[in-house]
């Protein structure tokens, strides 16, 4: 610790000591007693004893006697305090109001290893139009430019195609009313490095397997789960099929399969027509009923490993209702797991789920978001889950909302946006923010945010930084007037036919 006399010091320039004790008492309130004390003046262009002062005062003549203090203490009042910035490899993201205005760089895999952060999972938090969409639109754009590839499983909002394909990404249109694109969910999936031909045949039947049942398993809601026999029955349709079809199996092909006749020979004969007669009935929405068309056949989109930035834009799935949208989501999730669990291909992934409440709202979903939290670890993945606010997470029965905080807490690192003074009262007292950090949040503009880290938080606005070409494209207003447009033309199109 240092210890100096005189770090700062002040002149008391031209004032007589009579005078020096009326300003005391000028400073301590006791205007009449220094009104009594006050000399005769001789200058007779100042009225007044304490106009006399005060243009000593403004003539720099007039300070305080030397302060004696330590390192620390005048720390604590130095002008050119700032905070303590991480510099590592990274795009900047923005400028760092608390260091005074130095720019913040954005890695988050450099970061973890530099034991700035912990994980590289980020929770992003705020209220309506507050920038979320904008800031993740312009990280994944900057972190494509690092070679980081980046996954949308879902986007709801149908807002994120144009980003993708601006920087020769991918988009999948989901569900578009006149569309013809269709996925398949028994789709075969690339061989993982280092795998051989047997390993990947049994990976690729267990995803098979357990994407048909969860489809199964939607379809049957309000009724009870499929039973074990109905799972037998399903997975021997799929290894007929497979085996029939030379590895191009389809929903359709597997249905048809329950319904022949060749149910009642299989497996020395311990199926009855009655065992699959559920089955058939259940996948006969997506062969003829409102889901036709989509899930049923071979799929004519490919998933593209190589694609810096991979959208599922599902903005007509949701008009299409909650089970279609499920079923989707079932599907991509699915590919996406068998993407990002290649550890040997060398490719880091930023998974994004864009409206990440959904997540939040059955056991299953749950369960399944936890797992992939547990896993991003082993495959090195950074997951963005994007909420309102931590009510969010407040969801289901006692058991549900245990494990929605425990899910919200394996997330290290939160960026927080704006957000309404009683959301940050509750995260206040249960202890997501500290006082300070939510006074700091309350006078947030659109586009500053909290880059909330463990033990440490940074201000950031990432306005200063965007490009205009970025503010274009990441206009999220603008692009929902443009997707609801497309919408309603092909709702016309669709009305017309």
């Amino acid at each position: 610790m240092i210890v100096a006399r005189k770090l700062v010091t002040f002149d008391t320039g031209s004032l007589s000591r009579a005078e020096r004790r009326m300003v005391k008492k000028v400073l301590e309130g006791k205007m009449r007693e220094a009104e009594q004390e006050a000399p005769v003046i001789e200058d007779t262009t100042v009225a007044t004893w304490p106009e006399k002062l005060l243009a000593k005062i403004a003539s720099g003549k007039l300070s305080m006697p030397p302060h004696v203090g330590t390192g620390w203490e005048f720390a604590s009042a130095s002008p050119f305090a700032a905070a303590d910035i991480p510099q590592i490899p990274g795009p900047v993201i923005g400028i760092e109001q608390l260091s005074g205005g130095v720019p913040f760089m954005f890695q988050p895999w450099n970061m973890y290893l530099e034991g700035v952060i912990s994980s590289p999972n980020l929770l992003v938090k705020g209220s309506l139009r507050r920038g979320k969409s904008f800031i993740i639109k312009r990280l994944v754009t900057l972190l494509s430019l690092f070679g980081i590839y980046a996954i949308n499983t879902s986007d709801i909002k149908g807002e994120h195609g144009p980003v993708a394909e601006a920087i020769g990404g991918r988009c999948y249109k989901v569900g578009s009313f006149g569309s013809n694109v269709r996925l398949n969910p028994l789709e075969a999936h690339e061989r993982h490095h280092g795998e051989s031909i047997d390993e990947h045949r049994s990976r690729l039947l267990a995803t098979r397997q357990n994407v048909l049942i969860q489809i199964a398993n939607l379809l049957a809601e309000g009724d009870h789960p499929i039973t074990a026999a109905e799972k037998t029955i399903l997975n021997w349709a799929l290894d007929e099929v497979i085996r029939e079809t030379n590895d191009h199996p389809t929903i359709r092909k597997v249905v048809e399969k329950i319904n022949s006749e060749a149910l009642l020979s299989a497996r020395d004969g311990r199926f009855t027509r009655e065992m699959a007669n559920r089955l058939i009935f259940l996948f006969d929405e997506l062969l003829y009923g409102g889901l036709a068309g989509m899930f049923e056949d071979e799929g004519n989109v490919k998933f593209d490993p190589e694609s810096p930035y991979t959208v599922f834009d599902t903005y007509a799935m949701e008009k299409r209702g909650d089970l279609a949208l499920a079923i989707t989501q079932t599907i991509t999730n699915s590919w996406v797991q068998a993407t990002i669990s290649n550890k040997g291909s060398g490719r880091r992934y930023a998974v994004i789920r864009e409206e990440g409440w959904r997540d939040m709202k059955t056991k299953a979903a749950l369960e399944a978001h936890e797992l992939q939290q547990k896993l991003s670890g082993e495959y090195g993945i950074m997951m963005i889950m994007i909420v309102h606010e931590d009510g969010d997470f407040d969801t289901g029965d006692s058991e549900m909302q245990h494990l929605a905080q425990k899910i919200m807490r394996g997330y290290a690192n939160q960026i927080v946006f704006a957000q309404d003074e009683a959301v940050l009262r509750n995260s206040v007292e249960s202890g997501t923010l500290t006082r300070g950090e939510a006074n700091l949040i309350s006078g947030f503009s659109r586009g500053e945010f909290l880059l909330k880290t463990a033990g440490r938080s940074y201000h950031i606005d990432g306005k200063p930084t965007a490009t205009e070409w970025e503010k274009t494209l990441f206009d999220t207003d603008r692009q929902n007037r443009v997707r609801e447009e497309e919408h309603l033309q092909s709702d016309e199109l669709r009305e017309a036919a």
